[in-house]
């Protein structure tokens, strides 16, 4: 398949005072994608987090609360069953061997278990706060081109770097920012991958508010992204939805056309790179 066409959601947060206020929210965005005719999709970093305002708790209470609700596969078996699409489930809190990880699932074919992809590098809060542990290493899922890093993992190029090296064209990045320094961090790593490994990248946003930690706000936009050459957009954006607010970006990628341009671009960064020039 030389093209695929993919959807970026850009999450806004509605309180949900049960688990049907959130499946509601998640299935008629899943509708948007629908009548989009996408083929994968993309969730943000801890968008089951609206959940929270069911409860009353500390912010070290977080991690246990959210992963007691489990996962897509556990809250929507069967509205998934019909679904020929990819859906790379932005991330949530789940329970590890040591502790809890910020984990993205991803599924295939009518809701398949297709791999999971725990956040490797953790930020101070996650650390400190949440007191979470680290994931170890890249996943690799059934097509080869696709690969997920989970919001500040995309802020070091040796991850996409790594996915890259191993075939991986289209990098998702599901993410969760609270400030527009954040957002910004996550945005502009997202588009020196696109550019310095020549592949598409997807950045997933998160947005709104619970009013209180661990969300007092989450800003930010969703788009979808490629190298700044031919035939590709001068900014490298394809697509991007509207900031703030929610809604989708969409765009149909064309693998035939990045892979030519490695080869005939003016600029050939992926075949030029070399560490040892350094």
């Amino acid at each position: 398949m030389d093209t695929l066409t993919v959807t970026a959601v850009n999450w806004k947060i509605r309180p949900a005072a049960s688990v049907e206020d959130f499946r509601y929210h998640f299935l008629s965005l899943l509708e948007q994608v629908v009548e989009a005719e996408a083929e994968l999709v993309v969730f943000p970093e801890n968008f089951n987090i609206e959940l929270l305002a069911a409860h009353e708790y500390s912010e070290l209470e977080v991690p246990g609360i959210l992963s007691s609700y489990g996962g897509l596969s556990e809250l929507l078996s069967d509205e998934l069953e019909d679904l020929d699409l990819w859906i790379i489930a932005g991330s949530r809190l789940v329970r590890s061997a040591d502790g809890f990880e910020n984990a993205c699932d991803v599924f295939h074919n009518g809701g398949l278990f297709a791999g999971r992809q725990s956040k490797v590098k953790l930020t101070t809060y996650e650390r400190d706060v949440w007191r979470l542990s680290s994931g170890s290493g890249l996943t690799r899922f059934p097509d080869p081109r696709l690969g997920v890093t989970i919001c500040y993992d995309c802020e070091f190029p040796e991850s996409g770097r790594t996915l890259t090296e191993r075939g991986v064209l289209l990098q998702c990045v599901p993410a969760f920012t609270e400030t527009m320094h954040g957002f910004h961090r996550v945005r502009k790593s997202c588009h020196a991958r696109a550019i310095e490994n020549q592949v598409f990248v997807i950045h997933s946003s998160l947005v709104g508010s619970l009013g209180k930690e661990p969300v007092p706000f989450a800003v930010g936009s969703s788009a979808i992204l490629g190298p700044c050459i031919e035939p590709f957009p001068e900014d490298g954006v394809l697509a991007e939805s509207s900031f703030n607010e929610e809604g989708l970006a969409v765009a149909t990628l064309d693998f035939s056309a990045l892979l030519a341009a490695r080869e005939t671009g003016d600029v050939r960064n992926w075949n030029d790179r070399s560490a040892s020039d350094w």
